[in-house]
């Protein structure tokens, strides 16, 4: 999700689709363009870039190249009369798909998706990456083909805009299509500002999509959501301080649950990058089992550089996001939310787990590195993955066979989960908390009284051995206990929080009373059905004097 949710993502590029084998053989973009064998660290633009993103389309041909130029129409007129899918055509759509055919690798397959995303965002397109078909195939066959595989990808997903190239290769004539999906009409956004100038995110959602927000990585890597009311309708000023890329998504409540409607980087006080820098790292990966791996190290080497405690792998986690991939996988959708298991929270209530966080990630690609990169250039996935509250992770990682390779569905699951700690400091530790809180109200400090805290603690206890017992229990309990004592005190009363860390009840607002002089503390942890594991509860007993 971009879950508190939370949101996403929908499949980062598409399948190689070829009818007949390719030759291996040069692009024809010069070699520091070309993405074939050896993987060179950076691509170049192969234009100058534009000025702003925008989200009409603006003149110019759908299919570039020819011959085959009017096949490749026929093939996706056809295939969007049979689903019912209007497609509009994107001149730019067909220029990104002629880039991508001049620089195919030898077995067909398109770049990186890291060189696709830069491409679309040099050409001002502001939806998640396109997907990629690449097809090849005799002339007379052409457009059946096209509308075959491309009526294929429109049994998984909506798309609404399209653009072609044909471009020769080793003899053959090749299509290559771009479908994409814009739900989004926007206000055009400078690609790049002066540092200190707000930008203006206006627009409206399209379709079925409601609830706008609009996320921002910061250049620290710091995310801020700006709500933008119930929509379809936005306009959100969003703030900039010191230059560097500010990465802009603008997330939609649809059928799915919360997903990306745009993403991308504006440049503050700085000019648009000329060229993409590459990861060294293999383009794919094995099966699904070592991408599940890869991505949990690469989760905890992103959260150490964050400075944040790794996250624990939890089987039963993991057994719930691999059952959302499989569902995905096997009812042909991406999203949060699935006709059959619900929402993320309502997956991990099903398996018996209890959390009062829930966050999910979704994505594919064909390795772990670009599933991650794309995750981490998405600010409301990014808020996931580093999120200072969660405690555990699952990924449940599931393989699509796409000709000679793999490509990977992934769902990532994180809870917060409270661990066992030591608890024998704890009564002390909240006795200071307590007093440094009502020092900074002006009240006098309590004192920790034994007969007072042994009722506390029985009733900490108890609260877990009992799952019948309410917290209101719990606390009546505990001020019965002490009865026999009601002669020393004008009243006496008690409060009682469950917590995932002890100091987060050292502030609680009826022992900040300044009234109160006595106090007993007990705390106690164990697991119930409404708690999940691990949780402590801290039970505070309190005495006005007489």
């Amino acid at each position: 999700m971009i879950a508190r949710r939370r949101g996403r993502s929908s499949p980062r590029r598409a399948a190689l689709a070829l009818a007949l084998a390719l030759t291996a053989c040069s692009g024809g973009a010069g070699d520091r363009d070309t993405i074939q064998g050896e993987r060179f660290r950076e691509v170049e633009a192969p234009a100058p870039s534009v000025a702003t993103y925008a989200t009409e389309a603006g003149e110019g041909a759908a299919v570039l190249g020819a011959p085959g130029a009017d096949a490749v129409r026929q093939g996706i007129e056809a295939a969007s009369a049979a689903h019912d899918m209007p497609l509009s055509p994107d001149p730019r759509l067909a220029r990104l798909a002629q880039w991508i055919g001049e620089r195919l690798g030898p077995n067909g397959e398109p770049p990186p998706n890291e060189v696709i995303e830069f491409f679309a965002r040099h050409l001002g397109l502001v939806e998640p990456v396109p997907h990629t078909m690449v097809l090849g195939q005799p002339a007379e066959t052409l457009a059946d083909g096209i509308a075959d595989s491309v009526g294929q990808f429109m049994g998984r997903q909506r798309y609404n805009r399209w653009g072609a190239a044909v471009v020769e290769r080793g003899g053959l004539t090749l299509a290559v299509v771009m479908l994409s999906w814009r739900w989004v009409e926007l206000e055009p956004i400078p690609r790049s500002a002066p540092a200190g100038q707000a930008l203006e995110v206006r627009g409206r959602l399209l379709g079925d999509h409601q609830n706008p927000t609009v996320v921002v990585a910061k250049p620290d890597g710091q995310v801020r959501r700006l709500p933008a009311g119930s929509g379809p309708e936005f306009d959100v000023r969003v703030p900039t301080e010191g230059p560097g890329t500010y990465r802009v998504e603008i997330v939609g409540r649809g059928p799915r649950g919360d997903t990306v409607i745009a993403n991308f980087p504006v440049y503050v006080g700085e000019d648009p990058p000329r060229a993409v820098r590459l990861d060294a790292g293999p383009a794919v990966s094995g099966d699904a089992a070592s991408v599940g791996r890869e991505l949990f190290a690469l989760i905890n080497r992103t959260r150490e550089e964050a400075g944040l405690r790794p996250l624990r792998p939890d089987d039963p986690l993991r057994d719930v996001a691999l059952g959302h991939s499989r569902d995905m996988v096997e009812h042909d959708f991406i999203g949060h939310d699935s006709p059959t298991t619900g929402t993320a929270a309502d997956r991990v209530r099903a398996a018996h787990l209890r959390s009062g966080l829930v966050l999910e990630n979704i994505g594919r690609g064909y390795s772990a590195a670009e599933i991650h990169r794309g995750l981490m250039e998405s600010p409301g996935h990014r808020a996931n993955l580093v999120n200072p509250d969660v405690t555990h992770v699952g990924i449940g990682v599931v393989a699509q066979p796409e000709g000679t390779r793999n490509a990977f569905v992934v769902t990532q699951v994180f809870i917060r989960q409270a661990e066992r700690v030591d608890l024998s400091g704890a009564p002390a530790r909240l006795l200071d908390l307590i007093n440094h809180a009502r020092r900074a109200r002006g009240a006098p400090d309590v004192s920790l009284e034994e007969p007072m805290s042994e009722a506390a603690q029985a009733a900490a206890e108890d609260f877990f051995s009992d799952p019948s017992l309410s917290q209101q229990d719990t606390v009546d309990d505990a001020s019965a206990a002490l009865r026999r004592f009601a002669i020393a005190y004008r009243r006496i009363g008690g409060v009682m929080a469950v917590v995932a860390d002890v100091d987060e009840a050292g502030a609680l607002e009826p022992v900040l009373d300044p009234g109160v002089r006595f106090i007993g503390v007990g705390v106690a942890q164990g697991s119930r059905p409404d708690t999940g594991a691990n949780a402590i509860g801290v039970v505070i007993v309190m005495a006005w004097p007489r």
